[in-house]
């Protein structure tokens, strides 16, 4: 049978860089309880790549929570790895994924910066429909917000955020593990950027957009705060990229306020299609608020979103020319 047990930690950059272990996601989704409490501390702890005295730290700490955790907990968590991007649909995070997930990020982020913490707050005070938005450099852009989030005291708001998911975040092992960490609402990527839906139509990667963004909507009235990332897909050199035109739809909404988010650090700490993650500092910045309804035109709001999360972006990360 699958065990997580074998190979021990992974780390560091310097020296001894040993086999990371590698099991699918089916076989992780076959584990049993016992065999999650002997090795899912030592499987998340071997993605990470850093000085061995962080990773035996890490280990030790995630350890712990797996160790206290109730059978029941353990139970929840496997049930939400194994079902994780199964349809079109909002993933509720788990709780016992959330608590490890945290840790984990903490051991990486460092230093971290917060900036604008007042406009959040103020934003999340408002109440009523809303929606921040985000530049995407990597896999782990919204591991970071919720982390930093968390240390900052901020967790019940870290908690609220919904992430507009695509596929990808659901095929790998480890990013699924992410995931479930999260609270995310799985949806069809724009054409433009898709890589893995050849087989949907083009009425049918509609249908899902439409019943994704009534889905938010929904989620937004419940209290929840939307996550999205209007470029669509991972920035490949930093810099801010032109937001997808079908954003626009997300910025229609009646009653909406927008949040822009400038983030930096994630393509460091996760860089693309690197097998591990690494340590390094990351900075959240949150933008000046606005209401779309305040601009005119079909991508009058968008193009405000995208100006504002630029300007709170440090210079090499903004658009060129800007």
């Amino acid at each position: 049978s699958a065990s997580m047990s074998v190979g021990g930690r992974r780390c560091k950059r310097n020296g001894l860089t040993p086999r990371r272990m590698e099991l699918s996601i089916e076989a992780l989704a076959a584990l049993s309880p016992e065999q999650v409490r002997a090795g899912l501390a030592a499987w998340v702890a071997s993605h990470l790549q850093a000085e061995q005295y962080v990773c035996d730290r890490l280990h030790r700490d995630l350890q712990r929570i797996v160790d206290v955790a109730g059978d029941d907990e353990v139970a929840a968590l496997l049930a939400a790895y194994a079902a994780a991007g199964s349809g079109w649909k909002l993933f509720r995070a788990d709780p016992l994924a959330r608590r490890l997930t945290r840790v984990y990020m903490s051991a990486l982020m460092e230093p971290q910066e917060l900036r604008g913490v007042d406009r959040l707050l103020s934003f999340d005070e408002r109440g009523g429909r809303r929606l921040i938005v985000c530049n995407h450099l990597s896999y782990t852009d919204t591991q970071i917000t919720d982390g930093v989030l968390a240390r900052a005291g901020l967790s019940s708001l870290a908690d609220r955020l919904v992430a507009v998911a695509g596929p990808k975040v659901y095929t790998e092992p480890w990013r699924r593990m992410a995931s479930i960490a999260l609270n995310t609402r799985k949806t069809a990527q724009s054409s433009a950027v898709a890589s893995e839906q050849d087989s949907m139509s083009a009425r049918e990667l509609a249908a899902v957009a439409v019943e994704t963004l009534q889905a938010c909507t929904r989620l937004m009235d419940e209290g929840y705060i939307v996550l999205l990332y209007p470029e669509g897909t991972r920035s490949r050199d930093g810099r801010l990229q032109p937001f997808l035109r079908a954003a626009a739809r997300y910025l229609a909404v009646d009653g909406l306020s927008v949040l822009p988010l400038a983030q930096t650090g994630g393509d460091a700490l996760f860089p693309i299609d690197a097998p591990r993650m690494f340590r390094g500092p990351v900075r959240l910045a949150f933008g000046q608020p606005f209401k779309p309804a305040d601009f005119s035109g079909k991508s009058g709001a968008l193009d405000e979103a995208h100006r504002r999360l630029a300007a709170e972006l440090p210079e090499g990360s903004r658009p060129r020319g800007k």
